[in-house]
């Protein structure tokens, strides 16, 4: 032992001074009291924590303050000193060993939280892209990697695919590409060991090794592999989702065991976090295919409105983005994420599958009357006239009519006026008394409006609780649970005059709002069908902005559809 110099509480600042100015001459510094120094010496003592202080007298009843290391009684007896000082030495040795203890077991824990924090992060993203970027992110983090690559097992054709990479130091060119699982690559030998596989240096692979480095990524980008890591990402069970390839530790030399250890222990969540998201998209590919199928079958039967749900779905679409990036006030409560922009598109995309349960007579009739029924007239007239010559004139002329008032308008005049002298006209041929125009067939010439009668807009309109009764029995994931009751309020009217459920102002759901104006534009400017002819952009916007105007539609989503364009598709 060095040097040992000896100062009393009185002599404080001759300690200070001595520590200030021989700071790097070798002895000790030890502090003898005889009672517990003041808050201000507490306080320069702590300063200084390379001072060992000793307590001597009779004044400390065997209580000592935490600053204390040692009792000797009588500081002039060098042995008992020296005795006291080596006790003082090995309780710091053991303070210090504590404090060693508990500052790794407080790394230990924050790596601890750390890696259930990337398992908690992981387990929460269901996107299989931005959940692979945050795999190998949070890999690199936890081991400290420049780079690393993803692939993705595919059991059945015995593969790998490649499908994501991250490295710090080059930009790297992603080309998706395949490895069969063998022992020829050192990705397909990690995989079909179900093993980690660690190189340390990748350019002196052992030779009993199957696998060799393949340097033409290094070449194409500028760049220097050193160490590899492989990890199978394993599920419980042992089933292999993929392996992740670890590149270049950033550590002085390559991957501790610790690191490996670390990558062992997040495979397994990782895998499932991996597998459900690829299921959660291969049910959601599953649905969209579902749906398609069902706009197609709902659109086969009525081949003239082809494409119309796409549009509808297109047009909803855009309205809600613009609406979520619009400053105005009053869309400020309004704001569409990922999942319901998707919730509005599928109930867009299935507003009409109610009409699988409307005749197709109904939906692909283009006259006033259905085919067979103006043969039923006709044939009539073509038999009256055989059988009474001398009205042939007359006959001409109310075939003439019904032709003419057979095809749907819009018009103020009541057809029925010219019809009306034929109505009581029956004439006896071969002994039958033949009527020339029935009274419900009267009543169909005669609409002023379009071609389908009350009974046929009222099947028509049942095609609405066709399609909530049908979305309601899907069983709805918690983010697509609306999709029933937006479609059912579409054809709804901020007035009350819209159906079925008769619906006024915030009742109705403001995507039902929005899909309202989607419907109707596209009916109006959609290609021409038989019943109608379709009208300009223009002239479709002008009307959108008549019924908001009248109270029908929301005035401030019309004028928003208009100003933002979002009928452009």
């Amino acid at each position: 032992m060095g040097e040992i110099r000896l100062f009393r509480a009185d002599e404080m600042e001759d300690l200070v001074e001595t520590l200030n100015t021989e700071f790097h001459n070798d002895f000790g510094c030890v502090l003898l009291i005889e009672s517990p120094l003041s808050e201000k010496q507490t306080s320069v003592l702590g300063q200084h924590p390379g001072v060992i202080c000793l307590a001597t007298g009779f004044a400390w009843r065997g209580r000592f303050p935490s600053y204390v290391l040692g009792y000797v009684e009588n500081a002039g007896d060098k042995n008992q000193l020296l005795w006291t000082l080596e006790s003082a030495r090995r309780f710091l040795d053991l303070r210090h060993e504590n404090q060693q203890l508990r500052f790794r077991y407080q790394v230990e824990g924050e790596k601890l939280d750390s890696i259930l924090s990337s398992a908690l992060e992981l387990s929460e993203e269901r996107d299989p892209v931005k959940l692979c970027d945050k795999i190998l992110s949070n890999l690199r983090r936890q081991v400290r990697a420049e780079g690393a690559s993803l692939y993705i097992a595919d059991l059945e054709k015995n593969e790998l695919k490649f499908t994501h990479v991250q490295n710090e130091r080059v930009k790297v060119p992603f080309q998706s590409f395949t490895l069969p699982i063998d022992e020829n690559s050192m990705a397909g030998a990690c995989a079909s060991r179900r093993k980690s596989i660690h190189v340390p240096d990748v350019r002196a692979i052992p030779k009993s090794e199957s696998f060799k480095f393949n340097d033409s990524f290094d070449k194409k980008v500028g760049y220097t592999t050193r160490s590899i890591l492989c990890i199978p990402l394993l599920k419980s069970k042992g089933d292999l989702v993929g392996v992740v390839q670890l590149i270049n530790s950033k550590r002085e030399s390559t991957f501790t065991e610790e690191d490996i250890e670390i990558g062992k222990v997040l495979a397994a969540p990782i895998a499932s976090s991996l597998e459900t998201a690829l299921l959660y998209k291969d049910i959601e590919n599953l649905f969209e295919g579902f749906v398609k199928a069902s706009v197609t079958a709902i659109e086969s039967r009525d081949p003239t409105t082809s494409g119309h749900s796409e549009r509808v779905a297109d047009y909803s679409v855009n309205l809600a983005k613009v609406i979520t990036l619009s400053t105005a006030k009053e869309f400020a409560p309004i704001h569409f994420n990922e999942q319901s922009l998707k919730e509005l598109r599928y109930a867009s995309l299935l507003h009409d599958f109610g009409k699988i349960g409307v005749p197709e007579a109904i939906l692909q009739k283009e006259k006033k009357l259905y085919p067979d029924e103006l043969e039923s007239i006709l044939g009539r007239a073509k038999l009256i006239k055989l059988g009474h010559p001398s009205i042939a004139k007359e006959i001409d002329q109310f075939i003439e009519l019904v032709l003419r008032f057979n095809e749907p308008t819009v018009t103020s005049k009541d057809p029925g006026s010219e019809l009306k002298k034929f109505m009581d006209l029956h004439y006896e041929v071969l002994g039958e008394d033949i009527h020339l125009l029935k009274q419900d067939e009267m009543n169909k010439l005669a609409l002023s409006k379009g071609s389908l009668t009350v009974d046929d807009r009222r099947m028509i309109e049942s095609h609405v609780e066709h399609t909530y009764k049908f979305l309601q029995q899907i069983p709805w994931t918690r983010e697509l649970k609306r999709v029933a009751p937006i479609a059912h309020s579409h054809h709804e009217k901020l007035d009350g005059t819209g159906y079925p459920q008769g619906l006024k102002g915030n009742e109705i759901p403001v995507e039902s709002q929005i899909m309202a104006i989607a419907d109707i534009y596209d009916a109006l400017t959609a290609p021409d069908r038989p019943y109608k002819k379709s009208v300009a952009a223009a002239k479709a916007l002008e009307i959108l902005m008549e019924d908001a105007v009248k109270g029908k539609l929301n005035r401030e989503l019309v004028r928003l559809f208009i100003d933002q364009k979002a009928y452009l598709i």
